[in-house]
């Protein structure tokens, strides 16, 4: 599977940078207002001028966290993301801005820096490049710290002294080519934030080992990294891979896991199950390709291409329905056949239940099913079909039923999931 670049994220990573330096241009411009690099400043101007600089970056690395919910809504995650986002980068920016003005002035110091000087705007740049540079690390780490992701202290790293780098290189030409003014400034350090936002973001995408694409759902089209050794799935906002919009998704509903051989998924809803190619599972290995059913959602399960894959680990199916493997070479069996084909073998000994709930004997996840629907039992020489008290009804040959007997080629519907018997 190809390492497809999530090119949603990296838009909403972009633009939350260009808007955090956008906004950020505010305060670092009140600061700067009436100084100049050729004036001496006081110790509450210096004060000033790094508490704007770190707010300024502290914008950036907020929008860029509370980005990845990839939403233009102000929802409480999103609120969170920002919030927590903002107070790291902004408690790392202060000292970062203070080095960065060290290091910054210790270059144009070696330079000979001077206002008339040849050379001088070279050395300007070369100057601020090193300290945003230095800057853009620390806000980097800053961001792949709030992720609580070990991983993404060095991706977050990266991308920020990349970002840093570019956007120290070009705001000076920006702004010496706009005459030096506010437009200038605000779209030198709007170019700065979408920088980093954008090398941030790629070198996540560029050394993504395994996520997730929804195929099918409301969120059609969304990707996930799978980033954490435990990921948890279902429609609550603190999942990390939130399903939202479908009420047949629990709250926590399945939970992803990293293991020294691949990946596994282990279904945990109380009631609609968990899927694995078509297969109801409790707990399973995932191999690159695998869709993964949950309520009406299907997800694609991608690993990159060199990362490890599980071995020959079986998956602790509920049902395989499968001719082969559900139905036993016995004569005269009777089983249920669904409308895609699939047979379901009926235990002739005991009764056999039908049912949404992973402890049935045949689990169907459809949403007219209930939990515990009906049930299959052997009598008098064949075979009956009862209804569990389900909510939309048993029904054999489109006549609903509380208990009735059954024969070979009748049509059975389980709320809305209809199967053919035969005996």
């Amino acid at each position: 599977m190809n390492g497809s670049v999530d090119r949603r994220q990296l838009t909403f990573m972009a633009m939350a940078g260009l808007a955090g330096g956008a906004i950020g241009w505010i305060p670092v411009e009140l600061a700067a207002r009436g100084h100049s690099l050729t004036q001496n400043q006081t110790a509450w101007t210096q004060l000033a001028g790094i508490i704007s600089m770190a707010l300024l970056w502290a914008l950036i690395g907020g929008l860029i966290i509370a980005s990845e919910s990839q939403t233009l809504e102000i929802t409480p995650r999103t609120t969170r993301d920002f919030l927590r986002g903002f107070v790291i980068c902004f408690v790392i920016g202060l000292p970062a801005v203070y080095y960065a003005n060290v290091l910054f002035t210790a270059v144009l110091i070696d330079g000979g820096w001077g206002v008339n000087r040849a050379g001088a705007f070279g050395w300007l740049i070369l100057a601020r490049t090193i300290g945003w540079a230095f800057t853009g690390l620390m806000l980097g780490i800053a961001v792949g710290g709030a992720t609580l992701s070990l991983n993404n202290l060095v991706k977050g790293g990266i991308g920020g002294l990349t970002g840093g780098f570019i956007g120290g290189l070009l705001f000076d030409p920006i702004s010496m080519g706009g005459g030096g003014g506010l437009l200038s400034r605000l779209i030198g350090l709007s170019v700065l934030g979408l920088a980093i936002g954008l090398a941030i973001g790629l070198v996540q995408e560029l050394t993504k080992n395994a996520w997730l694409v929804v195929e099918a759902g409301r969120l059609a089209g969304r990707q996930f990294r799978l980033e954490k050794s435990t990921v948890t799935v279902g429609r609550a906002e603190e999942n990390a891979v939130g399903l939202f919009g479908d009420p047949h998704v629990q709250a926590r509903h399945a939970l992803l896991t990293r293991q020294s051989d691949g990946w596994s998924i282990k279904s945990i809803a109380i009631a609609s199950g968990t899927t694995v190619n078509g297969n109801v599972v409790e707990t399973a290995p995932l191999r690159d390709g695998d869709r993964i059913g949950i309520g009406d959602y299907l997800l694609r399960f991608n690993l990159r291409q060199g990362a490890r894959a599980p071995g020959d680990r079986q998956a602790a199916f509920i049902h395989t329905p499968r001719p082969d493997t559900a139905i036993s070479s016995g004569p005269r069996q009777p089983f249920l056949i669904d409308g895609s084909g699939n047979r379901y073998a009926i235990q002739p000994a005991a009764p056999t239940r039908m049912g949404r709930a992973l402890d049935n004997d045949i689990v169907v996840s459809h949403p007219s099913v209930s939990r515990h629907h009906a049930q299959i039992v052997a009598a008098n020489g064949g075979f009956e079909l009862h209804d569990l008290s389900s909510q939309n009804g048993t029904y054999v040959s489109g006549q609903r039923i509380g208990e009735a007997r059954i024969n070979d080629g009748d049509t059975i519907a389980l709320g809305d999931a209809p199967f053919t018997f035969r005996a």
